[in-house]
């Protein structure tokens, strides 16, 4: 009977909802505290980034010294129908603020991006997205607001508390000045693929609260999904911000955790140069 019950509540709100735009997604959220958050980062475009802050795009995690786990299409213009260039970008990490530099704060540029050739921005398949930083990280050395975050391998349960973070829109509509985190919990793929159908393919995961009012938002995309400590899933889309029975769709690392790691040591670097020089593509990588 209640299946029944969420499945007509699931329609209901579907063809209400039919008309409105698919959202590349912290509503509800409460400040953020630097021990919970040192893994956050914001993806920034450098031109617009003055004052410092206002060049904010997208959030992302820091997974090794120099390495930054994003969405794929927090690295595409769609206005230009093409990635950007790694040298359009700078990445802040160590501040809560995002108009502040405080002490710890580091600014750094990119010196590659990798993407799956397969991402397509239309459906949002394989949103998943490397950043490899200039500034990061000294190695063997304590930072007090930075520090890199561990992975997940295995499948997350279902209804594990989380926590969202970034300076997305809020309830009112506008991007944060601080970092922002909420809780959302795992809702399984059974109730996921009824709400979203066949635009929820492998590698996507949602999480939220069923009756709305918690979500991940514009300017959050690219962040972290955390669950135990881990991070499970990288900000991806969904219907609206904090929607009935509209989820956040994420990307699901413990899906694409070997291509991650694929891509985690100076030879893939050294690949993507060669890469370069004989493609003439600057720095930008297509990573398979």
């Amino acid at each position: 009977m209640i299946l029944i019950h969420v499945l007509i509540m699931i329609a209901f709100i579907k063809v209400s909802l039919a008309d409105d735009s698919v959202e590349p997604r912290i509503i509800n959220g409460i400040p953020a505290t630097v021990q919970e958050t040192k893994h956050q980062v914001s993806i920034r475009i450098k031109q617009r980034d003055f004052p410092f802050g206002n060049g904010h795009i997208c959030g992302g995690s820091l997974i090794g010294p120099n390495k930054v786990l994003t969405a794929a299409h927090c690295l595409y213009n769609n206005e230009t129908k093409r990635y950007r260039r790694p040298n359009e970008f700078i990445v802040v990490l160590g501040t809560l603020n995002r108009f502040k530099r405080v002490n710890g704060t580091i600014v750094s540029h990119v010196s590659s991006i990798g993407y799956m050739k397969t991402f397509d921005m239309e459906t949002m398949r394989d949103d998943i997205g490397l950043m490899f930083l200039k500034t990061g990280l000294p190695i063997n050395k304590t930072h007090l607001t930075v520090a890199p975050i561990d992975m997940a391998n295995t499948t997350t349960l279902n209804r594990t508390t989380c926590q969202i973070s970034g300076w997305g829109k809020t309830e009112q509509d506008v991007l944060s000045t601080l970092l922002r985190t909420a809780n959302v919990s795992i809702i399984g793929q059974d109730i996921c693929s009824m709400v979203y159908g066949n635009a929820l393919y492998k590698g996507m995961i949602c999480a939220g609260r069923l009756a709305g009012g918690t979500d991940s938002c514009q300017g959050d995309s690219g962040g972290p999904l955390i669950c135990n400590n881990t991070l499970v899933g990288v900000v991806s889309w969904g219907t609206g911000c904090a929607q009935p029975l509209s989820p956040g769709v994420y990307s699901d690392v413990q899906y694409y955790y070997k291509w991650i790691m694929k891509h985690n040591n100076a030879s893939s670097n050294v690949f993507s140069m060669l890469y370069i020089l004989i493609a003439g593509v600057l720095s930008i990588r297509t990573m398979i």
